[in-house]
């Protein structure tokens, strides 16, 4: 398996991982995409329609980072069209509710091949 990764700061490659220059360069060569950046301005909306258009054809993407980092639109016509073969997400713009409080809307409900979880690793006692 090949590993490759782009992040805004250099670092050095742990592994068999590669870094590439651009964000694109990593799009177009990943069968998975897993993204994990922090809450930043320069996040916010990163991975939105020109994004999903340059993930290689049949591609996955998964997000545990930030909910506000990634197009949930964009996201859920990649997913339908098949451009994206499937999807994991555990954030969202909105987290659900507890239980008992607003009900859970997505526009990447329904979508093929995709996977949602609540994020509660911060709700937990130890945390």
């Amino acid at each position: 398996m090949n590993v490759l990764y782009y992040d805004v700061v250099p670092k050095l490659p742990m592994g068999n991982a590669s870094q590439v220059p651009t964000l694109p360069d990593l799009l177009g060569q990943s069968d998975f995409v897993s993204l994990h950046v922090p809450k930043l301005a320069s996040t916010k909306n990163m991975i939105g329609k020109a994004e999903f258009a340059a993930m290689k054809p049949g591609s996955f993407f998964l997000n545990a980072s930030r909910g506000n980092v990634v197009v949930i639109p964009a996201l859920a016509e990649a997913l339908k069209s098949g451009h994206v073969r499937g999807a994991y997400v555990d954030v969202f713009p909105v987290e659900p509710g507890k239980n008992g409080e607003n009900l859970f809307e997505s526009e990447l409900r329904g979508c093929p091949n995709t996977l949602l979880t609540p994020h509660i690793g911060g709700s937990t006692e130890e945390a």
